[in-house]
């Protein structure tokens, strides 16, 4: 897997065509680039390709971050130098992990990518990760979030 073009890293827009009431929301490309880096480079294993799409001062939250860190009160990592770290030493940890995008949301500066991660032993774990993009289409905001049980709250 390779990385990633000038153009591919730039590639966001926004466009009301062919949305419910004419809403404005990110562009099918920048979408299904987000798409394609996220689901190549964690399927790869490849780090360049995950990499790709992040500006330098992108914040990431995830419930595995106080694990990787070894900190319980930190679960945000600022920076691409520091996600980079983080993503290298999940790779190492986690490298026979496998995941299956299935859908992706656009907003109106989000992207949603839907998808279940494919855990040793044939465990699967629901999950989504919201990202924030800027005008540039850089990824400036990444949060991570895992299934539960939707009806947890009902008796």
């Amino acid at each position: 897997m390779g990385g990633t073009t000038e153009e591919d890293a730039r590639g966001h827009g926004q466009t009301g065509e062919g949305r419910p009431g004419g809403a404005t929301v990110i562009d099918d490309a920048t979408v299904a680039r987000l798409g394609r880096h996220w689901e190549q480079g964690w399927n790869g294993p490849d780090l360049e390709v995950i990499m790709a799409p992040f500006a330098e001062d992108v914040v990431f939250s995830s419930p595995f971050v106080p694990r990787m860190t070894g900190d319980p009160e930190d679960d945000t990592i600022v920076g691409r130098v520091m996600l980079r770290a983080y993503l290298t030493a999940a790779l190492e940890r986690a490298s026979d992990v496998r995941y299956t995008l299935h859908a992706a949301y656009a907003g109106t500066d989000t992207v949603v990518l839907v998808y279940t991660c494919h855990l040793p032993g044939g465990v699967d774990q629901p999950g989504a990760d919201l990202m924030r993009v800027d005008a540039a289409g850089r990824v400036v905001e990444w949060r991570c979030h895992y299934g539960t049980d939707p009806t947890g709250w009902r008796p």
